[in-house]
């Protein structure tokens, strides 16, 4: 475990251990209604939610959405939403590129800062977005794109390099998000843009 932090860092780490305990949680404790309307087969409407879905409880109670949050008042999904995917497809893809983006960022700029930084860009995207797109929404992708607009700076401004492999997971991580839908479109490259801007104001600062 040592060696995994010390390659990717603290604060990836745990947001990978967390997202993933609260998938399998997510996975679990689903009810049976919910699963009925993914499909009559039980036994593959657990496996379809596990893969790609997020009808278990802590779906219901920390997604983000603009009725439920804004409306409501139920603030902490402002934050939980970051910490929930859409089943193990979703998230596997989300911490990839967040293990990839963010040892580098977090290296440069330390675990404090990194994982302030991380949380206020994705709950800011998320708010912002909740205005123009009122459907529910989970995931740490806002996230992971404001920490790929610093790398894109850092690499940039020839601060550091990376592996030619991991541009390419980037770059296709990059596109296949963009590829979901005007939602989604708007979330990542609205993220992208604060990372890009917080990672040239952080040049200019140093």
């Amino acid at each position: 475990m040592r060696k995994l932090i010390e390659k990717y860092g603290s604060v990836n780490c745990i947001i990978v251990i967390i997202c993933s305990i609260a998938l399998v949680i997510n996975s679990v404790i689903v009810e049976k209604s919910s699963l009925y309307e993914i499909s009559d087969d039980l036994t593959i409407a657990y496996i379809l939610n596990f893969l790609a879905g997020c009808q278990g409880i802590l779906g219901k109670w920390g997604s983000m959405s603009f009725e439920k949050t804004i409306l409501h008042g139920q603030i902490w999904r402002c934050f939980t939403h970051i910490y929930l995917h859409a089943g193990l497809i979703h998230m596997v893809m989300n911490m990839l590129a967040l293990l990839t983006a963010g040892k580098y960022v977090e290296k440069k700029y330390g675990s404090i800062w990194y994982v302030l930084f991380f949380h206020a860009a994705a709950i800011i995207d998320a708010v912002i977005t909740a205005l123009i797109f009122p459907g529910e929404s989970v995931g740490a992708s806002a996230g992971i794109f404001a920490v790929i607009g610093i790398l894109v700076i850092l690499i940039f401004k020839k601060q550091i390099s990376i592996k030619k492999t991991e541009i390419l997971y980037l770059t296709a991580f990059f596109v296949l998000s963009l590829m979901l839908g005007a939602e989604s479109l708007v979330i990542h490259l609205l993220a992208l843009a604060i990372g890009l801007v917080v990672g040239s104001l952080m040049k200019k600062a140093s």
